[in-house]
């Protein structure tokens, strides 16, 4: 049997545990492994944007082995631009239609059969490299202390909140996907145009778009996406209507969209780092190099990062961030290495507290949405009233609690978690993300501002 009669075996299955069954009779197969292996890993690259035109007749066609050695000359870079084409067709000349459809499947990176590289991975564990991401420990005050031991320096780096992205550029060609590993398909851009030129590497960052704000900016990128991706499906009607119902709904066309697009980065790795999925190169050596590739580039720039020489300056960098209205920081070991997973030498900053508050009013819901009769935020402020809040997060029970008991409630005490102390538009004291916790019955007298600021500096490990 054939791979390609293989294939057309899985593909006309339609149930994807099915699909699973099949590919497991194979599971003893090389060749298939070998042929799912090149057509789904992002490591192995070919550098042909197109399939050039071939005829199949060969007397005696050569075997699909002999074609996959042929794709070295292509994925190793022997051959590029026309020869590497021209060497491709002599390739699909020469083996029989079946072992072509295959070859072509290879190149595109697409078996065509519904089964992505999880399923495969089911039945040949491991056999397809997984999306490597490196992420941050939880927030701990004695592992966060830890990294400055014997008068370390450490880096303090802004926590980014855009669209997570990896852009694997080789030989000028930019690849871009999500954490998962999904394609992060943009178009053309200026963005794209900059990463063309840069050299060989995987760049860890985020997208986002100049002038607004992330979390619309989000949403944004990723009807740009769902739109590229799409495309070829749609019909040049459907594609009109997509593009003019984007431009009405995001108050900008596409191109226009585009043109703002950016990427924030904050790691930088050679190729083989990254798809072996770790790096003993230290984090300051990445920096600088990192630096050094991005310098004067008008569409890629490094993010925000401040060396710090103690617990206390990283603290003090973590509520500038806050107070600006960032997400918060990533503490980070100058000489930690770059791994897939959760390593000790990356800390996540996150403050978490409760205070006690006095409620002061009550607001409804938004004209026009399901809760506009209900009270959905709480009004609440300290003893001495130097700090004041609105705490949201009611369930639907809760909020039903409220809006009915709102005078018996009135001035009593409320429990409320937040993530530290603000200052409002007015220049007053408040708190960030506060959210309901309970109804503090037992208790009638709420936190001073003093008070709560000698809960946030006990929380923070300052006293």
């Amino acid at each position: 049997m054939t791979i390609k009669n293989i294939f057309d075996e899985i593909a006309n299955e339609g149930s994807t545990n099915k699909k699973q069954t099949i590919l497991a009779k194979y599971k003893d197969n090389e060749l298939l492994k070998r042929v799912l292996y090149l057509a789904n890993s992002k490591r192995v690259k070919f550098y042909i944007k197109q399939i050039p035109e071939y005829s199949t007749d060969a007397e005696q066609p050569e075997n699909l082995e002999w074609a996959l050695e042929g794709l070295k000359q292509l994925s190793d870079r022997y051959f590029t631009g026309g020869k590497a084409s021209e060497w491709l067709r002599v390739l699909l000349d020469s083996i029989s239609t079946d072992d072509a459809y295959i070859i072509e499947r290879i190149i595109e990176k697409d078996c065509k059969i519904g089964m992505g590289t999880t399923n495969i991975n089911k039945v040949f564990p491991n056999l397809i490299e997984k999306t490597p991401y490196q992420g941050c420990i939880p927030f701990s005050i004695a592992k966060a202390k830890a990294l400055f031991d014997n008068d370390k320096i450490c880096i303090s780096e802004q926590k980014a909140d855009g669209r997570y992205c990896n852009v694997i550029i080789r030989s000028g060609d930019v690849e871009m996907e999500s954490r998962q590993g999904e394609a992060t398909i943009l178009g053309d851009c200026h963005l794209l145009m900059e990463l063309n030129n840069f050299p060989d590497c995987v760049l860890n960052g985020e997208l986002i778009m100049k002038g607004i704000d992330r979390l619309i900016s989000n949403g944004i990128i990723a009807s740009i996406i769902d739109y590229r991706l799409k495309f070829d499906e749609r019909s040049d009607a459907e594609n009109v209507k997509k593009y003019n119902s984007f431009t009405k709904d995001k108050g900008m066309t596409i191109e226009k969209a585009l043109s703002l697009i950016q990427l924030k980065v904050w790691d930088i790795l050679e190729i083989d780092e990254y798809f072996e999925a770790k790096s003993s190169t230290k984090r300051l050596s990445r920096l600088e190099k990192l630096i050094e590739t991005v310098i004067g580039s008008e569409y890629v720039e490094v993010i925000e990062h401040k060396f710090v020489n103690s617990y206390e300056e990283a603290m003090q960098h973590f509520t500038e961030l806050l107070e600006r209205g960032e997400e918060g920081t990533v503490l980070k070991s100058l000489d930690g290495g770059w791994k897939n997973g959760k390593h000790n030498y990356a800390i996540k900053l996150k403050l978490e507290m409760n205070l006690d508050l006095k409620i002061t009013g009550f607001n409804y819901g938004n004209k026009g949405t399901k809760n506009q009769n209900m009270i959905s935020s709480i009004l609440c402020e300290s003893s001495c009233g130097k700090l004041s809040t609105n705490a949201q997060g009611l369930t639907e029970s809760l909020m039903e609690y409220v809006t009915e008991n709102q005078d018996i409630l009135l001035g009593t005490i409320l429990e409320i978690k937040c993530n530290g102390l603000s200052s409002n538009s007015n220049g007053g004291n408040s708190v960030f993300y506060p959210a309901v916790v309970k109804f503090r019955d037992d208790k009638d007298t709420a936190n001073s501002f003093d008070e709560c600021l000698e809960i946030q500096n006990a929380v923070l490990g300052l006293i």
